[in-house]
């Protein structure tokens, strides 16, 4: 699936910007860079649980699920939730016993540029084909991406900051400032995550105008076929359609089983955000 490849190559694209941040900071002993670097990890480890979770969350309802496996996607929200909670606390264990005394010169600039690049691409590539797949997976990763962007931004602008106070000879460490308000940020990210995706998965019946209008649209083509009622059950980034027909008395099975086949294609290749679909004739 092509959705599957941007999120394979963007998780690529993490995965090395996570590491030239954490090689540079060590390097120039940057503890802000650092810090951002775990952020990196965890834009790396989101893509990955995301690929699992659009395997399974494809699977077809069965008896044991019968709504699908579409909860899937909050479950992993809510493990990267959690373990982006962790490497705050690792963020600020850093903060006390890595002794930050970063000296920026122009390799450091160039490279802090080249990691905003690749950043931007991968942000370019989540929003753009997330949108044209209808994808909220790609959409919700674009957003942690453009935090991620917005976040090594911040590290280029203290840099800046770190070379005009040791000029101006001021007494104040810019970085390990910078690395608290990393820290204080992935607080703020995770808990954020845990409480909405605890939400999704307590609450997942709702309205979509959207679906049900392209239901309508498609089943007015069908004359053997009228709709009679419309259940719409959202599963987290997916939704799970449950249609009831009245079928023509004249129509047989095989007919029925190919015009049922023909609904269910149609409809979500007009609408992505749609994974399962179940036609029960009345």
């Amino acid at each position: 699936m092509k959705e599957d490849k941007i999120i394979i190559i963007t998780m690529i694209l993490n995965f090395i910007v996570a590491i030239i941040k954490l090689i540079v900071g060590i390097v120039f002993s940057f503890s802000t860079l650092i810090a951002d670097s775990i952020q990196s990890f965890i834009d790396f480890i989101t893509d990955i649980t995301s690929l699992i979770a659009n395997k399974i969350g494809r699977r077809r309802a069965n008896k044991t699920y019968p709504f699908g496996y579409g909860q899937v996607y909050a479950v992993a929200n809510l493990f990267t939730g959690a373990l982006l909670f962790l490497i705050g606390l690792s963020i600020v264990y850093q903060l006390f016993f890595f002794n930050g005394e970063v000296i920026p010169n122009i390799k450091l600039f160039v490279i802090l540029l080249i990691i905003i690049a690749l950043k931007s691409i991968t942000v370019y590539l989540l929003q753009h084909y997330g949108k044209y797949y209808k994808s909220e997976i790609m959409i919700e990763s674009s957003k942690e991406s453009k935090a991620d962007l917005i976040s090594t931004c911040v590290v280029l602008a203290i840099s800046v900051l770190v070379l005009l106070i040791e000029h101006l000879n001021i007494n104040i460490n810019i970085d390990k400032i910078g690395s608290l308000g990393i820290a204080i940020y992935v607080f703020y990210i995770s808990i954020k995550m845990i409480i909405y995706n605890i939400k999704e998965l307590l609450t997942n019946s709702e309205e979509n105008d959207e679906i049900n209008e392209d239901v309508k649209k498609e089943l007015e083509k069908i004359e053997q076929i009228s709709l009679k009622k419309i259940r719409v059950i959202k599963m987290t980034t997916y939704y799970s359609v449950f249609l009831k027909v009245k079928v023509d008395e004249d129509i047989t099975i095989k007919e029925f089983i190919r015009l049922e086949k023909k609904i269910k294609s149609n409809l979500k290749l007009k609408n992505k955000t749609i994974r399962f679909i179940d036609i029960e004739p009345v």
